[in-house]
């Protein structure tokens, strides 16, 4: 099935996304979209507007909801009375977390969801980025206060099961094909093309990799927020360096949540049991190359090693998906702390029975150990 094409001028974007943002630069496209730094007219606030086409959207990643409120623009009530809106969008409205780009607004047109989110970071202009002066190791963060998101018993906010969807402003969302299992030949979509950025991987790039303490100070507050949201029942399943902002003070939030999972931490583990792949290849723990059911949590844990690793070596731990199955990593020339090494060796164990879990991850000597540069 084709894709329409995306535009190649922002002039034809919705009047209302012109008439309240001016655009400032564009900072990445995707195969769902573009993102965009913007300026709000009325008071000069920046944010990132997330532009996602309406045809590049599969309905496992919409939901329906009553809660909304009002309808926002572009937007109508289905037959049964409810929005069907981005699982993204819905998730981050109900949640506010320190480690999270937050919901601004979302609006729509017939291509388009607008979705308008907090901007973090600053860009590394510099070869060396300046030293940050770390504050005193603080205690283990105990959960934050947020909303929680279990899917009601009436389906608030579970993913849209019907294949019939509905309409959005006259223009029906189209399905993307069905995808196959992930295998070393059948890989996914090219990752998003970056312009300017603020992520972790910019910065990675530049220094190379970090010294411990950087990069535990990084790491401590990533892990805090994946075991925030996942008490709160939600995963990100997409973690990779792309998706952290950072700011100069080594403040990070998690963004893109376009492969978001909603599930009740009440009851049992969350499992995936369709065929198609969410998140990064390189990030993809050995089980999900199977094509077959896998526990959604101790995936999200290998993709956290495998930003760990990027973190203290500058490196990705796997060549291939044949290695990273094999859990053959690397050679890297950095030379790790036992403790770090530990925790890497948990993170990015074949077994899941060897593998830590989400919630020791915090508890970790290495992670709640002091900020050394």
């Amino acid at each position: 099935m084709g894709f329409a094409p995306l535009p190649t001028c922002y002039d034809t974007l919705s009047p209302l996304f012109h008439a309240q943002y001016a655009l400032v630069e564009e900072i990445g496209v995707g195969g769902s979209g573009f993102v965009l730094k913007v300026q709000r007219r009325s008071n000069g606030e920046f944010f990132a507007a997330k532009v996602i086409a309406k045809d590049r959207v599969s309905r496992q990643t919409l939901v329906r909801t009553r809660s909304w409120g009002s309808v926002p623009p572009g937007f109508e009530l289905d037959e049964q009375d409810a929005l069907v809106v981005p699982a993204e969008a819905y998730v981050l409205r109900k949640m506010r977390h320190p480690g999270v780009c937050g919901f601004i607004d979302l609006f729509a047109d017939d291509r388009f969801f607008y979705l308008i989110l907090e901007y973090h970071g600053a860009s590394v202009q510099a070869s060396n980025p300046p030293k940050p002066m770390l504050p005193p190791s603080p205690p283990i963060s105990p959960l934050s206060a947020c909303v929680p998101l279990a899917p009601t018993a009436s389906g608030e906010g579970s993913a849209l099961p019907s294949p019939a969807l509905p309409t959005f402003a006259g223009t029906p969302a189209s399905l993307l094909p069905a995808a196959s299992p992930l295998t070393p030949t059948n890989p996914p979509p090219p990752p998003m093309m970056r312009r300017t950025s603020s992520d972790l991987f910019d910065w990675v790039e530049r220094q190379r990799h970090f010294s411990e303490g950087i990069a535990r100070y990084i790491f401590y507050q990533l892990v805090n927020t994946a075991c925030d949201l996942a008490q709160m029942g939600v995963l990100h399943r997409d973690w990779k360096d792309e998706n952290v902002c950072i700011d100069e003070r080594l403040r990070v939030k998690l963004v893109d949540f376009g492969s978001v999972v909603i599930f009740d931490p009440a009851g049992p583990a969350p499992i995936q049991y369709e065929k198609r792949f969410y998140g990064t290849c390189t990030y993809a723990s050995p089980e999900v190359f199977g094509g077959g059911a896998y526990a959604m949590l101790p995936a999200e844990v290998w993709s956290l090693g495998v930003l760990l690793h990027v973190l203290l070596t500058g490196e990705n731990p796997f060549l291939s998906p044949a290695d990273a199955i094999a859990g053959k990593r690397i050679q890297t020339k950095v030379v790790l702390s036992a403790t770090a090494q530990d925790l890497l060796d948990r993170c990015l164990a074949v077994r899941l029975d060897e593998r830590i879990q989400l919630e020791d991850m915090r508890h970790h000597p290495w992670v709640s150990g002091q900020w050394a540069v």
